[in-house]
């Protein structure tokens, strides 16, 4: 198999360079032979020219007066279309609302904003309102799509995870919309020093960039007019490398690291199992959030469902051992629970009842709906119609999907779900869990076998009345299922257990009840 290589920083950078020169070759060929060297001076002949600029200060001031007005109006234009970005994903009334201005923004011809504008503006206005025109729309677009496209999966994670909103914002959503936001910007701050620019050579805005242009178009000074081209890409890079440099900067440390350890007295650590389980979402509450819109949520259709006749009904059977399960322990009782999706039954009226004396393993072929009887119980999503009662209120979720947050290191992945970001609990799980090693690196590095092992680790980390594990154990060889699983019952102490598994050899290590899902 051939491998890819990848190209390094510094060749990426030599071949922008050879990409200069060639250029500039071209360029003094053309001057020379051309016979253009009054329209095309020589590059040697516009470097002294522009060189020659920075010893007046009135072309500092020319500069200066631009470089000003263009980012500050650039500043602007990014805030004001953060904000409405982040309204309109919310509301949807917002969106359609703003649609036809951002479309009128994107797509009328700039000169036309410039001239219309030259009847109510003053040119020290104009060119801060064209920057703002250009920037806006662009910025907002991006990041409205980047909003509305976050990862719905780590959302709801951070729910059954009870994340603050500010914490759901600083580390799901800021990183996933970070890059969006960064290109954006690359791309804004070029389109708004040509539109600024323009706007100031057409309104011959004294003491700026625009006007020295301008001037020169007059006299006929081709050297003079290619050294201010020169300075203007000069300062449009500059200011979006600065901007970029900046914006990502402070993102990344909003998104990447929690703050430090807390210290806990001992009062605190004694209180910490406590405010664990107070602090941690309950089924109920969970529920509730789905039938409550959530800002631009909708409230979903009810799926269309076929007529028995025509639907692909589940059954499951049941094996509960009679001896140890009597009547005294608590049960999840599944009444003629329905649920589809689109046109497809996946449950019609099931019953069940499902003892908690000993963990419960779910069983059947792939896509049987192990997955979902797992959600509903758990309260993740809500049946058709039908009820379960009897489950546990606080309980915690292995998902299929490790739904990690890649940016944040393996330990802090765990720290993120305990009060006080505690460090403490998190060091000993993930010693417990062969995880020590690299307890510092990024989630996003870590194997397939290291991921399985710091969904686990999260999940036992909160104190919780009721564990959910969908394949929890995939993944990992047989030596790290055997930690793995001995951690779980250590942690679990007895509590309720229910794991979805094509592996059937858990059943008789975890001593579990079974249920069988067929078609």
């Amino acid at each position: 198999m051939s491998s890819i290589t990848v190209p390094s920083k510094r060749e990426d950078t030599l071949y922008s360079i050879l990409g200069t020169l060639l250029l500039l070759a071209l360029w003094q060929l053309l001057s020379m032979f051309g016979g253009t060297g009054f329209l095309l001076p020589a590059p040697s002949a516009v470097l002294a020219t522009f060189f020659r600029l920075f010893a007046s200060k009135d072309n500092w001031i020319s500069i200066f007066t631009s470089v000003a007005r263009i980012v500050s109006s650039l500043l602007v234009a990014i805030v004001f279309a953060i904000l409405l970005s982040w309204l309109a994903s919310k509301r949807r009334a917002l969106r359609k609302l703003l649609a036809p201005t951002i479309l009128i923004m994107k797509s009328v011809p700039i000169v036309s904003f410039i001239l219309i504008a030259l009847f109510f503006m003053k040119e020290s206005l104009l060119t801060s309102f064209i920057c703002g025109l250009i920037v806006f729309p662009m910025v907002y677009g991006q990041l409205l799509s980047a909003f509305l496209n976050v990862d719905s999966r780590l959302i709801e994670m951070g729910r059954v995870f009870s994340f603050r909103k500010s914490e759901i914002v600083r580390y799901i959503v800021v990183p996933e919309c970070r890059e969006p936001f960064l290109a954006s910007v690359a791309v804004a701050v070029g389109m708004a020093w040509k539109a600024g620019v323009a706007a100031e050579v057409l309104t011959f805005a004294s003491g700026t960039i625009g006007k020295q242009m301008y001037e020169a178009k007059l006299y006929l000074d081709m050297e003079r007019l290619l050294a201010w081209t020169l300075a203007l890409v000069l300062a449009s890079f500059v200011s979006e490398q600065v901007l970029v440099r900046v914006f990502r900067f402070i993102l990344t440390r909003v998104g990447d690291s929690l703050p430090g350890d807390m210290n806990l007295s001992r009062t605190r650590a004694q209180q910490r199992q406590k405010e664990i389980v107070k602090n941690l979402k309950t089924r109920t509450e969970l529920l509730e959030e789905q039938a409550t819109p959530q800002g631009d949520e909708l409230v979903e259709e009810p799926s269309v469902c076929p007529v028995e006749g025509q639907a692909i009904l589940i059954r499951g059977v049941l094996c509960v051992n009679s001896l140890t399960d009597d009547g005294d322990v608590s049960k999840i009782v599944i009444d003629q629970v329905s649920k589809c999706f689109g046109s497809a039954y996946v449950f019609s009226d099931y019953c069940a009842t499902i003892p908690l004396g000993r963990p419960l393993v779910i069983i059947g072929p792939s896509g049987v709906g192990k997955t979902t009887l797992m959600r509903m119980i758990a309260g993740l999503i809500r049946p058709d119609t039908g009820e379960i009662t009897g489950v546990p209120e606080h309980g915690v979720f292995v998902f299929q999907d490790n739904r990690l947050l890649p940016q944040l290191s393996a330990r802090d992945n765990i720290r993120l779900v305990l009060p006080g970001y505690d460090g403490e609990w998190a060091d000993n799980l993930l010693a417990s869990l062969d995880l020590k090693s690299v307890k510092d690196q990024p989630a996003s590095t870590l194997s397939g076998g290291e991921m399985r092992r710091l969904a686990l680790a999260r999940a036992l980390a909160v104190e919780s009345d009721i564990f959910y594990l969908d394949e929890a154990f995939r993944e990992l060889d047989e030596m790290h299922e055997n930690e793995a699983l001995n951690v779980l019952l250590q942690v679990a102490k007895g509590k309720p257990i229910i794991l979805a598994t094509h592996d059937l050899s858990l059943i008789d290590r975890l001593n579990a009840n079974i249920l069988e899902l067929k078609k």
